[in-house]
């Protein structure tokens, strides 16, 4: 459980120092501005007094800079709830409304804050448009200063009024798969990070307090040496080969997969060790034994992970690995439960087969499944296949087209019908994921299409090393030069998406954005330079396997902050077996990255880069770093099943860290004549996942309906299902402070963008072009993107 950070001089409750600095605290820059409605100040006593603010369970304190906050405790041991308040706030009727939640940049607390006004839920707790209050975080999110998140207010909630009653309620951190209440739930141990303001205000910028702070200076990390990290890569390694020899059973498929990675590196025991050949055909035995058991162990192995994304495919990868060892146990003879004589290469065909068949009727659509599925599922079944000589192989360059639908080169054709033929969907009955013949799962730019952008589930290099690798003839020979060229694309596309922040020791490092992710929970997210360590796989992996200079570079960016060992040292926190798996191939990557040559570049957004502004209108979501600005926009904002009129903006600088959804100031898109209405479901803005909490009420969005836009032939819409069409729009246009947004998703359509007055020229930052004040309009071409920055504000 990760315990809360809380900031020093927040150590002791003083409630009588609070009464004294009432309204001497951080009043807001632009609070006699028009817009601001209005300011709860937690821990001010005059401000709660003036709010009517009753709280439970629940300290204030004097946290950052000497401002007053207030925290909320666990109840009971093992409950999932924690102390609330009530209050009141001002809103503007006949206007849009929107709430900010004031946080220290430094807090950090697994919990959660949901706001209840009026009686009714705001906003949904899992993945959805509109955010719950706070939805906790594993790392500090701004470091030195304050962080702002801010929520749109339903006009169906401050239509008419003056006025709302809220609720706000800390409850524990969230598992968000499981299948009912208890799993989903954790009990809160912890205490919520403190809260230092709510302000509601009719801009989508939220203004600035008088006293903010400013992001210190990262320095570099204290040398951590490389040689010792990799020596506990060693012994953890070679302990779970001689764990696996030992044991009293014969191996499962992941215990499989680490035999043969281990048996392919010279530095282990595992290395050409016929003890390890032997447990394989073991293994081999009892999958067969299984598999007449029941024959769907060849697509749903239980000891595997999602099984039925890999089949059979880790035991095929490992008997590419052993393939001439094994030849002389292939013909021996094996219990069958119908009495034929079998051999062993035949109970494998038969396995083998199966796998791969089921598999190719069965593919997925999301970018990272598809990957797993095309490598797993079908190549390495098919490579079980090779390895034993079976007739029934596919040649290699056969199944390369999966491949290279996976990783975006050519269109997804889907999963197979029984005749062969592709379905585009991810079974031949499954109409909630049809896409038209012409979808990729890639963006053009490089961006896995999953619906818009996605952080850490878009992080699917260690995938496309994986595929890439496959492609292999044999060890360190070349692989597939366009899944190469590809990998290539896609890595140079995600490191936009790495910006500078600080490690868990304040060191200079760089992190992976997450804030404006379609999938992500939490932010900031976790350390990425160029690859993350995963599971599976080690951040030097695609930088080695292509060789390319810039990739290298990022590599070595992560070195010189000396991020590399705590990176691999993170790896091997991880205790399980797939942990293990990802950290054979680090030892040979290091030593092959000091052979490499390298480039002299650095991630786009380090500090003393140029700026420059990154625009993917497949996936509705820009980077720009602008002077002292770094953004984030995703414009085409969670709208999975319609249209939702909002976007996605996460600004950074060194006074402030601003999170915001907003609405957008246009979109522009053709209506199918649909609509999808919003159900009552307190935890997404959908039919799945449909835990409720004890005692909850009404959400106010339930019932509002979304449009949804025309689909194109071949796509097909299930209300409530998610969609990568029924939500996406032509022309979004989005005004947040000084930056103006211009997006033209159309393939055909050109849109003209309007602008504001003012008193000067204007700078486009994707031309880097001065716009004349006496130009008030600008064409914006299909597939382009136009950010115009209008001048300083805070």
């Amino acid at each position: 459980m990760t315990l809360m950070k809380i900031h020093p001089v927040a150590l002791r409750v003083l409630p009588a120092l609070l009464a004294l600095i009432g309204t001497a605290s951080a009043t807001l820059a632009a609070a006699a501005d028009a817009n601001v409605i209005d300011q709860l100040r937690f821990g001010d006593a005059a401000s709660e007094r003036a709010h009517g603010l009753e709280a439970t369970s629940s300290e204030t304190l004097v946290g950052a800079k000497g401002q007053p906050a207030r925290r909320f405790l666990p109840l009971a041991k093992g409950d999932w709830q924690g102390g609330s308040a009530t209050f009141h706030l001002k809103v503007r009727g006949d206007a849009p409304n929107y709430l900010s939640v004031r946080m220290w940049g430094e807090d950090v607390s697994p919990n959660q804050a949901t706001l209840f006004c009026d009686g009714k839920q705001l906003g949904y707790r899992f993945a959805s448009d509109i955010d719950i209050l706070d939805q906790g975080g594993k790392y500090p999110t701004a470091p030195g200063r304050f962080h702002y998140v801010t929520h749109p207010l339903p006009k169906a909630l401050t239509q008419g009024k003056q006025e709302i009653a809220c609720r706000l309620r800390a409850s524990g951190p969230i598992w968000r798969y499981a299948p009912d209440f208890a799993g989903f739930q954790k009990p809160m141990t912890v205490a919520t990070r403190p809260f230092y303001s709510l302000i509601v205000h009719a801009d989508k910028m939220v203004p600035l307090a008088t006293v903010e702070g400013r992001a210190p200076t990262a320095p570099v990390r204290a040398a951590s040496a490389v040689n010792p990290v990799l020596e506990r890569v060693k012994a953890r390694v070679d302990k779970e080969v001689n764990k696996i020899w030992s044991a009293k059973r014969p191996p499962n498929q992941l215990e499989i997969e680490l035999l043969g990675k281990a048996y392919g590196a010279e530095w282990s025991r595992g290395y050409r060790a016929p003890a390890s050949v032997a447990a394989i055909v073991a293994g081999v035995d009892r999958l067969w034994e299984q598999y007449q058991q029941d024959p769907a162990i060849a697509y749903r192995d239980p000891a595997t992970p999602n099984p039925d994304w890999f089949g059979l495919g880790l035991l095929g990868k490992a008997l590419k690995a052993t393939a001439g060892e094994m030849e002389a146990q292939l013909d021996a003879t094996v219990p069958s439960r119908d009495g034929r004589a079998l051999t062993r290469r035949q109970a494998l065909e038969t396995m083998f087969a199966d796998s791969m068949a089921w598999n190719k009727r069965h593919r997925r659509l999301y970018s990272n499944q598809s990957m797993i599925k095309d490598l797993y599922g079908i190549w390495y079944n098919n490579e079980g296949l090779i390895a034993i000589g079976s007739k029934q192989a596919a040649t290699r360059a056969a199944l390369l087209p999966f491949f290279y639908e996976s990783v975006g080169l050519t269109p997804w054709t889907g999963s197979l019908n029984e005749r062969g033929e592709p379905t585009y969907a991810a079974a031949e009955d499954d109409a909630k994921f049809s896409v038209p013949k012409d979808y990729h799962q890639t963006t053009r730019r490089g961006l896995t299409k999953e619906m818009g952008y996605v952080g850490s589930y878009g992080e699917v290099l260690d995938w496309v090393a994986e595929i890439y690798e496959a492609t292999r003839p044999a060890p360190g020979a070349p692989g597939d030069s366009r899944i190469r060229d590809q990998a290539v694309h896609i890595a140079k596309a995600r490191a936009y998406f790495r910006y500078p922040h600080w490690d868990a020791d304040g060191n200079r490092a760089m992190r992976l954005e997450t804030t404006v992710g379609w999938r992500d929970l939490y932010a900031p997210g976790d350390l990425i330079y160029g690859q993350r360590p995963s599971w599976d796989a080690s951040p030097l992996q695609l930088a080695v396997a292509t060789q390319d200079p810039t990739l290298l570079a990022f590599a070595h960016q992560m070195i010189n902050d000396q991020q590399l060992a705590p990176s691999i040292e993170h790896m091997l926190d991880v205790s399980s077996l797939r942990a293990t798996i990802g950290l054979v191939s680090v030892v040979d990557e290091y030593a092959q990255l000091q052979r490499l040559p390298t480039a002299k570049v650095r991630l786009p957004m380090s500090e003393g880069e140029p700026d420059f502004v990154f625009a993917d209108e497949e996936d509705g979501v820009v980077a720009v770093k602008h002077g002292k600005d770094i953004i984030y926009a995703e414009l085409y904002w969670r709208a999975n099943y319609g249209i939702t009129g909002l976007a996605k903006v996460h600004l950074v600088n060194a006074v402030t860290d601003r999170a915001a959804t907003v609405a957008l100031d246009r979109q522009e898109y053709r209506p199918s004549g649909l609509f999808y209405t919003r159900p009552n479901n307190p935890h997404i803005n959908g039919h799945r996942f449909t835990v409720r909490y004890p005692g909850d009420g009404d959400v106010w969005t339930a019932g509002e309906k979304q449009p949804v836009a025309a689909l194109p032939a071949g796509s097909h819409y299930l209300a409530g299902e998610d969609n990568p069409y029924a939500g996406r729009a032509d022309y979004y246009e989005l005004r947040y402070g000084p930056y103006l947004f211009a997006m033209n998703s159309s393939k055909d359509q050109t849109f003209d963008v309007k602008l504001p007055p003012r008193s000067g020229a204007v700078k486009e930052l994707v031309s880097g072009k001065s716009i004349a004040v006496q130009t008030s309009t600008l064409a914006v071409k299909a597939g382009t993107t136009a950010v115009f920055y209008l001048g300083e504000d805070r």
